[in-house]
């Protein structure tokens, strides 16, 4: 048997120079390329075509129409205010919840992890839907400010203020795990000398745990902000009529203007706020944050400028240690109480569900007068329901499925393959994630319309692959990272082929990593409503957009059932997973003792 463990191989003749076998290992990234290509780029590019178009060919018109619109910019100026305001809570609630986890016994932390994890594990169609029964005139907490004398309380919902509370619920995930993940990682030695030098721990924290954190920060900040951007289901049903973001806007000037070329055009202009302020946020922002100490020349110091300077500088060093020792005596207080309003934020619309998915009554009260399982029946007997979730089930778990083979194969190309193709391939599979779903599902649909796939499996399959390729390829990349290359080198010095090794090598270590980008993959196909509102039909409507149209013309419990019979599957799952691990574990200990007897 011949042994070739290098890209050299013996040829038999050792004057003859060595042959090197081509390194194909980049084909791997040929189908990844293909389909982000053809299902993103070519989508986009055609968007960007036809929002040229006009009566008469290619035109301006459409921009110059959409630019001088007090309407378009109302939106866009909304659509900012709401941005900036939710990034600016997550990020603040964030940071303190992931603070106050990284101080906390390490099962209190895992249980408390929970609270963040399963909330961002469910729909965010139905997290939106629970708001309603919470911030209604005759909700949970109009009920509750009632019962402290408060009879006439503000409006919280359809308007601006339940569409922010919604906002930051659904965003707040996104915020605190990027933080929690920094500072799980940070050496506190440095904050410890600190304080043993006569820094209080405020002080410290700030001029030494604060800096290591702050590209984490930006990072959520970045991820929240852009996110909010291009949000459409939670506006759409905590906001009033008056409060339209720039996504209800695209949908209203396609379906109700019916007027796709500008549609096109408010798209095309979203894209290209959010396209800058990503490169802005990453290539800009990060390194200007971090200021570094020069060395003043003596001429500089003599001067009455600098001397204004230096007084301005310790006058401004005096109110920021008197403002830390204020905070660091209410330090307590302050990370309970995030907790406990972050906690109150994610934890109480899966409550709510639950409950009011038990009411008797055909329209919003919270809580319910009388409880049955009336809903549960009228759902389960519902053709059209039944046959939405099994469609949704289905084309979910397809999409998935298809993504995880190709952004496995495509992060293989991506951790092995050349290194200079990896900047460019890297950001353009992280794109799909940075894009609004708007612009992405206006440009898809302008692309496929004319080729009948409208309201059609296959047209429901194709945009949600693409969608779920960042979380396949990302998360396949950083397990093939931690990999050891030398096993995949040892199994083919010993003649194993690509075929042998990637079955009884690269499968069995990535399995971890494959189930849990179908996971995402699957979450991110199952909870859309963006694409299905574009690529569904009479004949393949999917469980979110009927859930979306249902809570839209009559709020009743039917959602709330369904969302229940989802966490119920899903939680049913999770633990026949444990327990069939648990049976395999004690299979394999009964056989051990059987052997060794």
């Amino acid at each position: 048997m011949s042994v070739d463990s290098s890209p050299e191989r013996f040829t038999g003749d050792p004057a003859a120079p060595p042959r090197h076998r081509p390194d194909r290992r980049w084909l791997t990234l040929v189908p990844l390329l293909a389909v982000l290509i053809l299902l993103f780029v070519v989508p986009l590019c055609s968007l960007l075509v036809d929002s040229f178009r006009g009566g008469q060919g290619l035109t301006l018109e459409n921009y110059h129409e959409q630019v001088t619109s007090p309407v378009f910019w109302r939106a866009m100026r909304r659509t900012l205010v709401i941005a900036a305001l939710s990034t600016g809570i997550c990020v603040a609630l964030g940071y303190c919840m992931a603070y106050a986890l990284t101080r906390m016994p390490k099962r209190l932390r895992g249980a408390l992890m929970v609270v963040v994890l399963v909330p961002y594990f469910t729909s965010i169609l139905i997290r939106s839907y629970a708001w309603i029964a919470i911030l209604a005139p005759s909700g949970l907490v109009a009920k509750t400010l009632a019962l402290v004398g408060i009879d006439n309380p503000p409006d919280l919902v359809f308007n601006q203020t339940g569409m922010l509370i919604g906002t930051v619920q659904i965003l707040l995930p996104l915020a605190l795990l990027p933080i929690y993940s920094v500072m799980s990682g940070i050496d506190r030695a440095a904050v410890r000398a600190a304080q043993s030098l006569g820094a209080s721990p405020a002080v410290a924290h700030w001029h030494v745990y604060r800096p290591a954190t702050s590209s984490a920060v930006l990072a959520a900040a970045a991820l929240v902000f852009i996110s909010t951007l291009g949000f459409y289901v939670t506006p759409a049903l905590l906001g009033g009529p008056g409060d339209t973001l720039i996504a209800q806007s695209i949908l209203v000037q396609f379906s109700n203007l019916v007027d796709p070329a500008g549609a096109a055009a408010q798209a095309v202009l979203l894209l290209l706020v959010v396209l800058v302020l990503f490169v802005v946020l990453f290539r800009y922002l990060a390194p200007s944050l971090s200021i570094g100490s020069t060395a003043a020349s003596p001429r500089r110091e003599s001067t009455k400028q600098d001397e204004r300077y230096e007084r301005l500088r310790d006058l401004r060093a005096r109110v920021l240690d008197t403002v830390l020792g204020v905070v660091g005596r209410l330090r307590l207080p302050i990370l309970v109480g995030g907790w406990l309003v972050g906690a109150a934020l994610l934890v109480t619309p899966l409550v709510v569900v639950a409950i009011w998915s038990f009411s008797d009554a055909t329209y919003l009260i919270f809580p319910p007068e009388e409880y049955s399982t009336r809903w549960f029946a009228d759902y389960l007997a519902d053709e059209s329901w039944i046959g939405s979730t099994f469609l949704s089930l289905g084309i979910a778990s397809l999409s998935a499925a298809i993504g995880v083979v190709i952004g496995g194969l495509g992060a293989f190309g991506l951790v092995r393959g050349p290194r200079r193709s990896r900047v460019p391939v890297a950001v353009l599979v992280a794109m799909p994630m940075i894009v609004p779903p708007m612009i992405y599902s206006l440009g898809f649909f302008v692309l496929v319309a004319p080729h009948g796939l409208v309201g059609t499996p296959l047209g429901l399959v194709l945009p949600y692959v693409v969608l779920g390729l960042p979380f396949a390829v990302s998360i396949t990349a950083a397990a093939l990272r931690n990999l050891d290359v030398r096993l995949e080198n040892a199994a083919r010095s010993l003649g194993a082929g690509p075929l042998s090794v990637l079955r009884h090598v690269l499968l069995p270590a990535l399995r971890p990593a494959l189930v849990s980008g179908f996971v995402f993959a699957f979450l991110a196909a199952f909870d859309d409503v963006v694409v299905a509102t574009f690529m569904s039909g009479p004949t393949a409507v999917t469980l979110p957009l009927r859930m979306f149209q249902d809570i839209k013309l009559e709020v009743s419990p039917r959602t709330a059932v369904v969302a229940v019979v989802l966490l119920g599957a899903g939680a049913a799952a999770v633990l026949l997973r444990f327990v069939m691990a648990w049976l395999v574990r004690a299979v394999r200990v009964a056989l051990s003792r059987m052997g060794a007897s």
